[in-house]
Formats: C-alpha cells, structure tokens, sequence
C-alpha cells in the first residue's frame, strides 16, 4: 500500500499533491488559483444542484491556534465573497491531520447557519486515495517521472519487436497485445494523462492535421512519428481531468527565424500581437516540458501554429452584419466552426468563423493596435444546396465602398469596429465580382427547386457549357412569371392525328414542351410547369410537304409576316395561357 508520510513532505507540495488528488477523483473540477486559493476556495466541483467546495490546508499535526486562526479566515473569506455569487452544496476542509472530536466540534461550530453541508475530510481518507493513486504518488514524491520517460522513449522507438517465429494467425494478436501493453504500462505510471497508442498505415504527411483533435474527448497533445515508409505511430495524451494541462503542463520553447521586412515577420507579428495563425515559418525548439520524450529536447525545422475550433459553452453565438451607408443593418449571417485566440505580446484577437454552409470563411484581427482588420475567403459551393449557400454569396455581393462589416454577438452588441471596403480594395479583389454572378446562378437554381421533387444542388460549372447556364438564367426568369420575347427562324412539327388542314398562308403556333434541366449530367424534371412558346406568324416552308402531311409526319415552318416569338412558361396542362 502506497503511504504518504505527511509530516516529512514540504507543506507547499502536500497542498499541491492533495489538491490534485481531488481533481483527480472529480475530473470536472477545478483549481482557481494554484494553492494559495481564491475567494476561499482551493478546489470546486460543480454538480446539477450546486458546487462543493474544498479548502485545502497542509497540517499534518493537531492544529495550532495559529493554524485554527488561517481556517477561520478562510472560511469568513469564503462566506463573504464566494457565498453571495456562487450556489453552493457542501464546504470541506481537508487536511492530512486526522481530527479529534473537539476540532470536528469547533469545526461544526464555526460554518453553522449558512444552509450548506459542512464537513473535514482527514489524514484516512487521504492515505486511502493516495493509495489508489500510486501514480501520482511516484510523481510527487517518487523520481518524478524518470519511469515514465522510459516508457516513452520505449513507445516513440516502436515498442519491442515482435518476437520471430509466431505463427501467421497470431501474428496480428502479438502486434496488438504489444501496443496495448505499452499503452497500459505508461497509464500506469502518470497520473495525469492516459494513453491511446496506435500503429497506423499510410503517411503522417498526408494526414488531416486536426483529425485526432475533433473527438468528444478532450486531447492535451498528440505526437506523430513516421516509423518507415507504409506505417506512423501516432500516440494521444487525454487529460484525467480539466486541471491536467495545468498540474502537467506541456509546453515547448520555440525560437523562430524570419527575415526582417518579410511576410513572415508579418505573420508571427501578428502572432504575437493577435495569436492569428501562421503555417511554414522556420525555428528551432529550444525547451520542451511535460511527460518526458514527447519531443526532441532540441532540434530545427518549420514550424506551423493552428487553432482548433472553440466548443466554449460561455461564448456566445455569434454573426456577420453588413451595413449600409446609414448605418443600418442589411444583412445579417450566422457564424459557426468558431476558432478564437488572443495574443501572447498584445491585446488584440483573432477569431475566424465560416457562415453555415462553409463556404465563405472570415478572419478578424481586432483589439489590436492598429485598424481592425477582416479578410474573407469563398471556397467551391459545388454539390451543397442553393439555399443554404446564397446568405453568404449575396452578403459579399453587395458590398460596396461606403457599406461596412462588423463581427457582433447574435442579436446583441458588436465586438468589432465597422471595417468599410475602400473601392480600391473591390476593384482589386475578384471576390465580390465572382459572388455577383454566383447569385444570379444560385437564384436560378432556387427557381428550378421550387418545381421540382429532386434534390437541386450547385453543379461543377467546369461541365457546364456557357450556353446551358445562359439557358438555365433563362429559365429562371421565366419561372418568376416573366415573358420572353425572341426571333426564330424554323422549327419543326409532328402532324397530329386530330389536326385540321391549315388553309390560311400564314398562321400562329403554341407549342408546349416538359421541361428538363441538365445540371452537368443531372437531369432535373420539372413536374408542375411547362414552357409554352407562341410564334406569333408562321407559314409552311414548303406548301406541298404541309398538304400531303399524314399524322405521326414532321412538317417545317417558317416565319410568315413576324419572326416574333413569346415564351413563356405556365402550369402543367394549360394550353391557352
């Protein structure tokens, strides 16, 4: 059984070692201030029906009343700024001093009357979690992780080798029984993190670089290794609890090498300025801390900084609005994907967001020292929805140099100064250009969705002939109620069986036709509307073929008096418009 013996440890690291032992024991909790507590509290654990509270103390022996004097101070601390502003179930005072019935008497004493629990958590329950908790025991008082180092070195080498001469079918139940003996082993000896080790085929290089961090669980580090050309390892720390990365932190020291005047200075000054991005940039890692091995304690290379996506629940919604001229608001986009860094050397913030379609991205720096600054991208809208795509086409289509954009809380206060186009900066973007055209076509495509039971998407306009999308434009213009006016110059007909001979020399047509759209190889039915195509003077091409027309036979006509031509286009089965 792992003992601790209290009274020969440093006071200030029994406080840390039990503070961490509660974490531990209630991964969701946290620590406000390292040891010194905040408000009275040390250690919080909120639940569905309020928080408990521990205040950690490093007494080892029956209190003095020096000692009884800092309890009492903490307590009326506690009462007085954490009582009023947080709901609290339990208080609890722990120290690795088991205490005597007049110290639980004094105790109960001191906390009566605030309707909340109160309660000492002595040296027996703490020798019991220390003992389930050999790990962290080695930590702190053991070799500080010199075990745990070599375990890892062990792993980033590939584990042992398999043993030869297994059988081919147990080939594969050696492989995975070596991993997860290796995975299990480091478990085992820290306390603050597990391990998921996994042997993986392919590349790192060709892997997504936030694959293993859009989990449910949280990741505090992953490492990657090529172990030859097919196979990488790829290694994941997962916090114990929230407090891990602050109890272990892991950190590397990194100095980065850019020319002076360059785009990089001006990527890792924005960096340090705003914590924006930046990918590629030349450096040399100069320290590293946190569970040994992890990283070459020294070595050169490129080095990318990258953001993952904030799943605060304290963050607000937030949104996109364009202003017009006067102020005033003229449209409005929701945000999501929402990643957000502050600088390291200024007070000023990145965030970037895309609209929820994901195809117009945003990236603001602001707080900063100078101009709020805003920079959009518009990726490919092919194969998403018409509708969920047009919000952010059409907010970049209309902007122009005396409009201006502001990142806001939805439906509260702005969180930017208003960034306004200069027509310079239009002129020499071809964004705002390109979203002008793609609203016309999405529009269209609304239009055909509004008759059609097929699902309409955004085709890829490189199999798209120029005339099929002027047809579609067309088309769509005719679906709103619009008539069109054209020239012709022939058009062929079949002779129906119940058709009367024509006499007149020249004559009006009404053609209907169904009407289907190819959307790059797509063929889109439109159910309840048809195209209806009056040409307003027509004569045979050639009289003869006309007369001696039999049903079922295709006659040609030509313009009588008038090339003119309506289209138009009108519910299914209505004939005379």
């Amino acid at each position: 059984m792992t003992m601790v013996n209290w009274e020969r440890e440093p006071g200030e690291k029994v406080e840390e070692f039990v503070a961490a032992l509660l974490l531990l024991k209630h991964p969701h909790g946290n620590q406000p201030t390292p040891s010194k507590g905040d408000r009275g509290v040390d250690v919080r654990v909120e639940n569905p029906d309020g928080f408990d509270i521990y205040q950690v103390k490093r007494y080892s022996r029956p209190l003095t009343a020096g000692q009884a004097r800092k309890i009492e101070a903490s307590w009326n601390t506690f009462v007085a700024q954490t009582l009023p502003v947080l709901p609290v179930r339990s208080w609890t005072l722990v120290t690795p001093w088991e205490p005597s019935n007049p110290r639980l008497d004094w105790l109960a004493k001191l906390t009566v009357g605030h309707g909340i629990r109160t309660r000492w958590m002595g040296g027996r329950i703490l020798d019991g979690l220390a003992a389930d908790n050999p790990a962290l025991v080695q930590y702190y008082f053991g070799d500080g992780g010199q075990h745990l180092a070599r375990l890892i070195t062990e792993v980033l080498q590939g584990g042992r080798e398999v043993p030869v001469g297994i059988p081919a079918e147990d080939l594969l139940d050696a492989v995975i029984a070596r991993q997860r003996g290796l995975a299990a082993a480091l478990n085992e000896v820290d306390p603050f993190y597990r391990y998921d080790v996994q042997i993986r085929p392919g590349r790192v290089d060709q892997q997504a670089w936030d694959g293993d961090l859009r989990t449910t669980s949280p990741v505090a580090w992953v490492h990657y290794r090529q172990l030859d050309e097919d196979s990488y390892l790829a290694m994941r720390l997962l916090p114990r609890c929230a407090e891990s990365p602050r109890l272990r932190p892991i950190t590397a020291a990194v100095k980065l090498e850019v020319p002076v005047g360059s785009p990089e200075q001006q990527a890792i000054e924005d960096w340090l300025r705003y914590g924006a991005p930046f990918r590629d940039v030349p450096g040399t890692v100069t320290d590293v801390t946190g569970p040994p091995g992890l990283l070459r304690s020294t070595g050169s290379g490129r080095f990318t900084f990258m953001v993952t996506a904030d799943s605060s629940s304290d963050r607000p919604d937030m949104e996109v609005r364009l202003l017009a001229p006067d102020d005033t608001v003229t449209h409005t986009l929701p945000l999501t994907n929402v990643r957000i860094n502050n600088g390291l050397d200024g007070p000023g913030t990145w965030l970037s967001a895309t609209d929820p379609s994901e195809v117009l991205e945003f990236r603001f720096l602001f707080n900063g020292p100078g101009r709020d600054r805003v920079r959009m991208t518009m990726s490919s809208p092919v194969g998403k929805t018409p509708a969920d795509v047009l919000p952010a086409v059409h907010l970049v289509a209309d902007l122009a140099p005396a409009t201006g954009l502001v990142l806001a809380v939805r439906g509260g206060p702005p969180l930017t100064s208003v960034w306004r186009p200069e027509e310079p900066e239009l002129r020499a973007s071809p964004l705002v250009n390109m979203a002008r055209w793609t609203v016309t076509l999405l529009q269209a495509l609304l239009a055909v969705q509004a008759h059609a039971l097929q699902r309409v998407t955004v085709p890829d306009l490189e199999k798209i002939s120029p005339e099929q999308i002027g047809e579609l434009i067309q088309l769509a213009r005719l679906l709103r109620g619009e008539e069109i006016r054209t020239t012709w110059t022939q058009i062929t007909l079949t002779r129906g069986a119940s058709s009367q001979a024509l006499t007149d020399p020249e004559f009006g047509v009404l053609a209907t036709n169904q009407i289907q759209v190819n959307l790059a190889g797509r063929q889109i039915l439109l159910n309840d509307v048809q195209r209806r195509v009056l040409y307003h003077s027509a004569r045979p091409a050639d009289p003869h073929e006309l007369a001696l027309a039999q049903p079922g036979d295709t006659v040609h006509l030509v313009p009588g008096s008038s090339a003119e031509a309506t289209i138009a286009v009108v519910p299914v089965g209505d004939q005379a418009g």
